[in-house]
């Protein structure tokens, strides 16, 4: 995804240090984590900037980590090697997992509204295909999405986030969504950084795009590939979803 190789050393600002810290994705998937056990094998395939896969492996779990953008990456190594942490890295599309990473895994993330980036059905089937092979029998992947349903109906063209302040510099991380006419077209986030350093302000502009797809496309996609026992944690009011398959 080179679409985050430039934003790759900024993307930090996205985050508050709490959500740096890793700890509201490991309160959230608490119940598969316990259910895996503490000696799991862990692959967060939309491992980014490393943030969760750093804090699993903090706390002992054995995790890799694999992303579509090498630059992504690059930050995910700087990170894990500054917590002093061992994470394996590779860069490489989930249909291609089984030719890069190491498995069998116990459970596989792919977190952070990343599956959105499937460019169509296909795609995404050939993704989760690649997931589900690098899975042990009985392992589960987790996928959490943005709810494209709710976004579309309200329609909410900016997202401005809280100042973060590190280092001396000052961020405002801003959202400006672009919805075309159709559900099913390519949506851009433009991301915009805008930075205040000694009263001196510049903007950077990351444009991200996204595929919706509805919460019914994503589960017959998984059957498709193999997947039972799915569960769905799809709201129509909420924000976001967890889907869990085996």
């Amino acid at each position: 995804m080179s679409q985050y190789d430039e934003f790759a050393l900024n993307y930090h600002w996205l985050y508050s240090d709490y959500v740096s810290s890793g700890k509201p994705a490991l309160e959230e998937n608490d119940d598969v984590l316990k259910d895996a056990g503490p000696k799991a094998r862990i692959l967060d395939c939309s491992c980014g900037i490393g943030t969760f896969a750093i804090a699993l492996a903090k706390l002992g779990y054995e995790v890799s980590g694999s992303d579509g953008s090498l630059g992504m990456i690059e930050q995910a190594d700087l990170a894990a090697r500054k917590a002093k942490v061992d994470v394996p890295l590779k860069c490489c599309t989930w249909e291609d997992l089984p030719a890069h990473v190491t498995g069998p895994f116990d459970l596989v993330f792919c977190l952070g509204n990343a599956i959105g980036h499937t460019r169509d059905g296909e795609e995404m089937f050939r993704s989760v295909q690649g997931m589900r092979a690098v899975l042990r029998s009985g392992g589960k992947l987790v996928i959490d999405s943005r709810n494209w349903e709710q976004i579309r109906k309200e329609k909410t063209r900016f997202t401005p986030y809280q100042w973060r302040e590190r280092a001396g510099q000052r961020c405002l991380p801003i959202y400006v969504w672009n919805f075309p006419e159709r559900f099913e077209d390519a949506h851009t986030i433009e991301v915009l950084l805008v930075f205040d350093s000694d009263g001196k302000v510049s903007v950077r502009s990351y444009p991200i795009v996204y595929y919706p797809f509805r919460v019914e496309e994503l589960i017959e996609r998984l059957r498709r590939a193999g997947f039972t026992n799915i569960q769905n944690r799809f709201s129509e009011n909420r924000e976001g979803y967890r889907v869990i398959a085996s």
